[in-house]
């Protein structure tokens, strides 16, 4: 046994100081807000109202963009500014444009055209890519509005757009599912990591191909990030009370992303059957 610990690789002490900091203030001061709590950007449900709520309340509010086309993207940014002058965040898809495969699609629409029909629905439509991506008109409206904080889905844009938006003074957040996702990120210029454990009640954020990549649990996940960057790690992934959120900080990570848990605020944008479900 004892030759087995010697065999373990020892951890720099700076890594083992900054992982036992607790609680952390840099994320506070790199976002601008009093609580380290950000609300997940919830596309469809989180809206300007749950934005502003929480950003008012000294926590970080985000809207999810991603659903929303441009026009509706930028109503709701003005709606968010009308309610709130305290820092938000935009979250955009920054996925690749999706391989289509004809004869794959071909197949699939031929195994549903029985179901369209039962239904009275029409013909199959063609696959296609479902969500906007991050593009220009995304990044024109970035530059116009200049909120304090965007973050991104699926990677980051290219180099050219991310050098536009940090001279535009915008703080950069990214998800990461695994280490070497979080490394990638920190190169491309991301100024905090959300590490998205397993637990996450959203989409998987992962963009590294693979089997069971992205799989990680939250808890195992955080401080291995901590370790991996330097930049402050945001903790996201069935994290929905204070037990979380101190298991969070006292694994290294300097904030915690939350999304289940808001849809119960009144400013969430959900029916009333699922409120009470």
């Amino acid at each position: 046994m004892m030759n087995q610990i010697r065999k373990i690789p020892s951890i720099p002490c700076e890594r083992v100081s900054r992982s036992i900091q607790w609680p952390r203030t840099d994320l506070l001061e790199l976002l601008g807000i009093t609580h380290p709590i950000i609300q997940a950007p919830m596309g469809g449900v989180s809206g300007p109202a749950l934005v502003a709520a929480v950003s008012n309340a000294g926590a970080l509010g985000s809207l999810g963009c991603g659903p929303l086309p441009i026009h509706g993207a930028r109503h709701q940014v003005q709606e968010i500014q009308r309610a709130s002058n305290r820092p938000f965040n935009l979250n955009f898809f920054a996925h690749p444009a999706p391989r289509i495969d004809a004869q794959a699609a071909g197949r699939v629409r031929a195994r549903l055209a029985f179901y369209y029909g039962l239904l009275g629905l029409g013909s199959v439509p063609e696959p296609s890519d479902p969500l906007p991506r991050f593009d220009e008109e995304r990044l024109e409206l970035i530059l116009e509005v200049r909120p304090r904080v965007i973050s991104f889905h699926f990677g980051l844009p290219p180099a050219t757009a991310m050098a536009q938006i940090k001279r535009a003074g915008c703080i950069v957040l990214s998800s990461a599912t695994t280490v070497a996702e979080a490394k990638a990120l920190e190169a491309q210029g991301a100024d905090a990591i959300i590490a998205q454990g397993v637990e996450a009640g959203g989409h998987r954020g992962t963009f590294t191909s693979g089997d069971g990549v992205g799989l990680v649990g939250t808890m195992a996940l955080v401080p291995q990030v901590v370790d991996a960057v330097r930049v402050p790690v945001i903790a996201a992934g069935g994290i929905a009370d204070g037990r979380a959120i101190a298991a969070a900080f006292a694994l290294g990570a300097s904030g915690v992303q939350i999304g289940t848990a808001f849809l119960g605020c009144p400013e969430a944008a959900v029916s009333d059957v699922y409120r009470e479900a």
